[in-house]
């Protein structure tokens, strides 16, 4: 009997034992539990502030270069048209990840960040040389003579090219002309022009492709390409004296020898 009681009374100090250990246990597992809570709290709480930041992150400074068809300002709301392309973060990942929104007249661009919330934009522009009148739209053309936009708008310091005989036009394709060289004319004819700091209002070749210029009231008749640059840089000197008047200035006869004070203007009536 006195075994019996000795027995019983070990089993109970091993139960008080396995319970002591079972309390420490769960103890130390409820510790855990809520480290590892306010660990993801704290994590979710860095989270939160460093989105708040990111969502913040607005860019303050542009400047762009290369741009003669858009002004500064209108390029940057052109490009950051959407309500979070100002946004640096989504601009740095939408930059590298989709393609450039499309703008007429800029063949592409590139946002460079110079800091965190300043950006270097660098437009590089079609090289668009005049426009033919096709179906109540301007077709602007390059320096080969592919078509690169259309529009009912007209560009400054682009001529309109008239004379020309075509077909159908289809937008980055080549004008449909009997004779390609003319666009290499017109290249050259409109490099000279802006050179010499002449704006034209319009171009006009005949069959022969003699060009004529028009010019405010005055039209310019330039002949064939020979002595072509010489011709532009004399109706610079010219075009002051001309200055009011309306009338038709021939230099298709221009040469080497010419005297720059000699010429034909016939005038008209206002």
């Amino acid at each position: 009997m006195k075994n019996k009681n000795r027995f019983d009374t070990d089993r109970d100090n091993m139960n008080f034992g396995y319970d002591n250990e079972s309390n420490a246990y769960y103890e130390s597992k409820e510790k855990a539990r809520k480290i590892r809570n306010m660990m993801l709290g704290g994590l979710a709480l860095i989270v939160l502030l460093i989105s708040i930041i990111l969502a913040s992150a607005r860019i303050k400074s542009f400047k762009v270069i290369g741009n003669t068809r858009y002004t500064s300002e209108e390029m940057v709301q052109l490009i950051f048209s959407d309500a979070w392309d100002t946004n640096a973060f989504y601009c740095f990942i939408k930059d590298r990840t989709k393609s450039h929104k499309q703008i007429p007249f800029i063949q592409r661009y590139d946002i460079d960040f110079v800091g965190p919330m300043e950006v270097n934009i660098t437009v590089y522009e079609k090289n668009i040389v005049g426009y033919v009148d096709y179906m109540s739209s301007h077709m602007y053309f390059d320096k080969d003579g592919i078509v690169v936009e259309s529009t009912g708008d007209s560009l400054e310091g682009i001529p309109k090219i008239s004379g020309l005989s075509f077909g159908s036009i289809v937008l980055y394709k080549e004008l449909p002309v009997s004779n390609m060289k003319v666009f290499n004319d017109i290249l050259n004819l409109t490099g000279a022009l802006s050179e010499n700091g002449i704006k034209c209002d319009e171009i006009v070749y005949d069959n022969l492709l003699n060009a004529t210029l028009i010019i405010g009231d005055i039209d310019v008749y330039l002949g064939g390409t020979e002595n072509m640059e010489m011709k532009i840089f004399t109706l610079k000197d010219i075009l002051p004296k001309l200055d009011g008047l309306k009338g038709e200035l021939n230099l298709s006869d221009y040469n080497d020898s010419s005297d720059h004070e000699s010429y034909i203007f016939k005038a008209k009536n206002k």
